[in-house]
């Protein structure tokens, strides 16, 4: 194991991974502007720490070859940072990017700094501050092998489940890839999770019923870590009110759900639940734009037809919610399968459940039922097993998503994928239309079914 490292970004993520990699014995050097911050806190470290406020001084006291890791915001400030180590390291020296950088950025800085012969690491990291602290899942990607050394910290450091939370995947910006589509799926999570809520409050449960609804799913083999904090979220009050209701029905975010959705485009993959839990994340922030002009209140939105405590009760949502899951998981296993294969990376998805198997934010039973599949299947994404995952819940999953558009409740992600999959499922669709359509006003050909030819046809002159 590495005896030392050196750690650029005292923030939040930075300082707790710092007490991790202390805590397994690695001393840690790190840069930070302030003294003040230095001094703040260095007596949590016992001993493994010293800090410099001066970068060129962190450089001269680390023992070649350099092992630095950067826990610093993404794009500019990573830019910034590596362009100045890139001319204070020597050849062999290692620069791991520990930020959620965009995997086209670690690619670019990987390859200018190999020119120089200093080795670059696009290491994606989640679990956020607790999984910092006590064991993240870490995504590495690398164009050549690591040290032996610093391949046994980063494993060490890094969750269990009980396996070791850590892959390893070839090219500088494969794990800022990966962790990429992980918090594109993660954005999927959320919003399921939040339209289940969402359904069980116009059902008339309280915030304690819902939270009993989310913990019974563990003993379905259903549970997941945004799962149980959701549970903790719901019960938790200010005083005599739940906190939840204090907040406002508004949700940002910091982009990491858009570059999927626009990385999914370039790749030509459809990813259906990330664009809607993204679009839903965007137009909370709309205000009520509609809401004036269609006399629309809370009232008149709790108005429900009859059927619909009938549809919307616990073994129903709990199957649809899976569904939903389940379909954003292979949209994202999609994305990577794509860009595996555009780049020759032979990436494999018993490597990517292991490595989110504990950890990560997206952590879940059902990754432990994925990675069991993956374990007989010829080819995962067309599994039967997989396939009856989602076809086994599909007439639950229409029915709750039909009585909520009866009674005008809006199920982006959950309605999504399942237009996702009856579209993939179906032996035809009517896109045929749409070839003539672009060959009639733009001359774009279309491809005949006996044909693989492209011809253009005067669709004016008709027989």
């Amino acid at each position: 194991m590495l005896s030392e490292i050196g750690l650029i970004g005292l923030g939040v993520m930075g300082k707790n991974i710092a007490l991790n990699i202390a805590e397994k014995g690695t001393f840690v050097k790190a840069f930070n502007g302030s003294q003040e911050k230095i001094d703040a806190i260095s007596d949590e470290f016992g001993g493994m720490f010293s800090g410099f406020t001066k970068l060129e001084e962190l450089i001269d006291n680390l023992e070649r070859p350099r092992n630095i890791l950067l826990m610093i915001p993404s794009g500019q400030p990573t830019h910034s940072v590596v362009n100045q180590l890139s001319n204070l390291l020597d050849e062999g020296d290692v620069i791991i990017d520990g930020g959620n950088s965009f995997y086209q950025e670690s690619e670019n800085h990987g390859n200018i700094l190999s020119s120089k012969s200093i080795e670059f690491i696009g290491m994606g990291v989640s679990g956020g501050e607790e999984g910092a602290r006590h064991g993240p899942a870490i995504m590495i990607g690398s164009a050549n092998n690591l040290s032996d050394e610093l391949v046994e910290l980063l494993t060490a450091i890094s969750a269990k489940a009980p396996n070791d939370c850590i892959g390893f995947y070839k090219g500088h910006g494969s794990g800022h890839f990966i962790k990429m589509v992980h918090n594109g799926i993660e954005y999927a999570e959320m919003q399921l999770i939040t339209e289940a809520y969402y359904l069980l409050k116009y059902a008339e449960y309280s915030n304690i019923e819902i939270a009993e609804f989310f913990e019974s799913l563990k003993g379905r083999n259903q549970s997941s870590y945004l799962i149980e904090i959701t549970s903790e979220i719901l019960r938790k009050k200010d005083g005599e009110f739940f906190t939840l209701d204090l907040i406002k029905p508004f949700a940002n975010n910091k982009g990491t759900g858009k570059l999927t959705i626009e990385t999914s485009f370039e790749l030509g993959i459809s990813a259906p639940s990330i664009y809607a839990a993204y679009d839903a994340r965007v137009q909370s922030n709309a205000g009520d734009t509609w809401k004036k002009a269609t006399n629309q209140s809370e009232d008149t939105m709790l108005e429900l037809d009859h059927s619909f405590n009938k549809i919307i009760n616990e073994s129903n949502l709990s199957k649809a919610l899976y569904f939903g899951r389940v379909a954003a998981m292979v949209q994202g296993l999609k994305i990577i399968h794509k860009y595996s294969e555009v780049n020759s990376l032979s990436i494999n998805y018993s490597d990517i459940f292991n490595n989110w198997s504990g950890g990560c934010i997206i952590r879940s039973q059902m990754l432990d039922e994925l990675l069991e599949i993956n374990k007989t299947a010829e080819d995962f994404l067309k599994s039967e097993s997989l396939h009856n995952l989602l076809k086994d819940n599909l007439s639950v999953v229409k029915d709750v998503v039909s009585s909520s558009m009866l009674n005008n409740i809006s199920l982006p992600v959950l309605s999504s994928s399942l237009n996702w999959y009856l579209n993939l499922s179906s032996s035809s669709n009517p896109s045929n239309l749409i070839q003539a359509q672009r060959d009639y006003f733009g001359s774009h050909t279309v491809q005949l079914l006996d044909s693989e030819e492209y011809i253009h046809i005067d669709w004016r002159e008709n027989e």
